[in-house]
């Protein structure tokens, strides 16, 4: 018994023979492979996003942290009140793992020249954030706007009607 969710068995010998000339997988065909181009210039889009973003956050390598800094993050993830806070939040204890990869990249680029280091982070952050904000998240439900909104915030009815009378 196959169970639909799972991937599909693979064809048995007897079942390729009577079924006669292949057919296209669903990864192959023009449809499922333009389903999936959006989502690369959907990442490419955020990630300029954030770099942008990056940039400003740090617009000198002095705002950069530091090793020390990122060890110290680390660590504290560890603490009690991080991991209750976490337990309450989402029913398990946190993953520090990334808070560690942050420190360890920081040590590899410790013989960069300070400007080096900075684009480096800069783009290492923009590629975290933007992975983030393509996945799943609480704040699923809300969108970026990129325009402002037309007659925000409206006008309240009794500035309409003071408007209307002395006109």
């Amino acid at each position: 018994m196959r169970i639909p969710f799972f991937s599909p068995a693979p064809p048995s010998s007897t079942e390729s023979s009577e079924a006669g000339p292949s057919s296209p997988t669903p990864a192959s065909t023009p449809a499922a492979s333009a389903a999936t181009a959006p989502v690369i210039n959907r990442f490419e889009h955020m990630l300029a996003d954030e770099t942008s973003i990056q940039e400003a956050q740090y617009p000198t390598y002095d705002e950069v942290p530091g090793c020390m800094r990122l060890l110290d993050e680390f660590l504290m993830c560890y603490a009690l009140v991080p991991q209750l806070r976490s337990f309450y939040r989402r029913g398990e204890m946190s993953d520090c793992t990334w808070k560690f990869q942050d420190f360890k990249y920081c040590m590899s680029l410790k013989s960069s020249d300070p400007e080096e280091k900075r684009q480096l982070w800069i783009k290492r952050r923009a590629e975290w954030w933007a992975q983030r904000r393509l996945n799943r998240s609480s704040e699923d439900v809300w969108d970026l706007r990129t325009e402002r909104l037309e007659n925000f915030p409206p006008l309240a009815p009794e500035d309409v009607s003071s408007d209307t009378t002395t006109a």
